[in-house]
């Protein structure tokens, strides 16, 4: 198995050479059958970085072996499981770097299906992939359920890769041309999705940056001199609401 160039950037999106390579080993023996393949993995990982808030790896990559400890991969060795998990989170990096300089530019992993001589796009795995996302953290993506643009632009996806369509809905995706009707909405519907989180995710940020700047700066006591470096004691001048500088 190959590693990665020591050149290339940990967002440099994956070669169809490492794509090949990476469901080469999705749908080999060392996988169960529960485990995502790359169209459904290119969905749940574009759910995650569009969405609310964006997952830490440990929180996110179970969910792409299976739905219990069984279903984790046996790896030849650990330089494999390496390689493995490198191509899984370049690939995630490459998605949120492109949502955020040129989300316009998404191009999603679709599968394509062969029907009476005719070649579909078929979105329906990676949709279900991209539910399978929404599902890790699904309270906080509530807000977009309920909000009728939200909800417009989540539709195409619903309805191809979620488990609970009603009937009718059921029917919107019987034949090939209707699941690639869908799945050519799907792109627009990325963006859309990530920009109406936008400002949320921009404020968990602040919020998380605020936090951290707290955490590794000690209380100034009211009688310390202020480190705005005025001279004054902390209570005499920044530590007086009624002080502005």
């Amino acid at each position: 198995m190959a590693t990665q160039s020591k050149y290339a950037s940990p967002y440099t999106p994956l070669s169809q050479d490492e794509l090949d390579e990476l469901d080469n080993f999705l749908m080999s023996d060392q996988t169960s059958d529960e485990t995502m393949g790359v169209t459904s993995i290119d969905g749940y990982l574009t759910a995650i970085a569009s969405g609310p808030v964006i997952l830490k790896p440990g929180e996110w990559m179970p969910g792409i072996w299976g739905p219990t400890e069984g279903d984790r991969p046996e790896f030849e060795t650990t330089t494999q499981a390496a390689y493995i998990t490198e191509l899984i989170i370049r690939h995630f990096n490459a998605i949120i770097f492109l949502l955020q300089n040129d989300p316009d530019a998404i191009e999603p992993v679709f599968d394509d299906c062969r029907y009476q001589s005719e070649y579909y796009i078929d979105g329906e795995m990676w949709a279900y992939g991209y539910m399978n996302g929404i599902e890790l953290c699904r309270n906080h993506w509530q807000p977009l359920f309920d909000d009728q643009d939200g909800w417009n632009a989540l539709r195409p996806i619903y309805l191809l890769g979620a488990d609970d369509v009603t009937p009718e809905e059921e029917a919107l995706t019987q034949t090939p041309s209707q699941r690639e009707k869908l799945s050519k909405q799907i792109p627009a519907s990325v963006v859309r999705i990530f920009r109406y989180w936008q400002a949320y995710r921009d404020a968990v940020a602040e919020r998380a940056v605020a936090r951290t700047f707290q955490r590794n700066h000690p209380k100034i006591g009211r009688n310390d001199p202020c480190p705005c470096g005025s001279g004054m004691k902390f209570k005499k001048c920044c530590g007086s609401a009624a002080t502005l500088h």
